[in-house]
């Protein structure tokens, strides 16, 4: 390269460099926020996931519900065990059986409308979610509640609990 033509790549070369701090200049100015790390969870027992539940979600007493039930026909419970469960003990009067595992597609609006269940396209529906003792009822609920309903309730030390209180009892059909 001659002189000649060494002074435009010269003048090109200090205009990219000038450039270039005058960006990084600016980037030490203007404070950028910088997440913080998440921590990675150790693991999870079924008890913690209940426990996240229960705090999450909020509970009803077996009164309550009963009451609630009476009051507002569009009050859904959902008995989430699985159906051999149920039918070998009993369940809430009027309670519907979606297990937890199938909750997840059930209630989804994104999955094929063969796979939904029409009475969980509403989110804003008032919904109990209950099992034998109010465990698997609270991760239903709270499954629920990550999905975006908003009106869910879980019920207090579940079917058990409902029985203890001398409320009525039913047993659901099989099959």
């Amino acid at each position: 390269m001659n002189r000649i033509t060494r002074r435009p790549f010269i003048l090109i070369l200090a205009l990219i460099t000038a450039g270039a701090l005058a960006v990084a200049c600016a980037a030490k100015v203007t404070p950028t926020a910088t997440p913080e790390p998440t921590p990675t969870p150790g693991p999870r027992t079924f008890k913690d996931m209940v426990s996240q539940a229960m705090a999450e979600v909020p509970t009803i007493k077996p009164a309550d519900a009963y009451k609630l039930m009476q009051e507002d026909p569009q009050v859904l419970v959902i008995d989430v065990r699985d159906a051999a469960d149920i039918a070998a003990t009993w369940t809430v009067p009027g309670a519907i059986n979606v297990s937890l595992g199938a909750l997840t597609y059930r209630a989804d609006t994104q999955v094929p409308e063969q796979l939904r269940d029409p009475r969980l396209q509403d989110r804003s529906r008032p919904i109990i979610t209950t099992c034998t003792s109010g465990s698997m009822g609270a991760l239903g609920g709270k499954l629920l509640k990550d999905m975006g309903f908003t009106n869910v309730q879980i019920l207090e030390g579940g079917v058990r609990a409902w029985k203890d209180a001398g409320l009525p009892i039913e047993q659901l059909p099989q099959g």
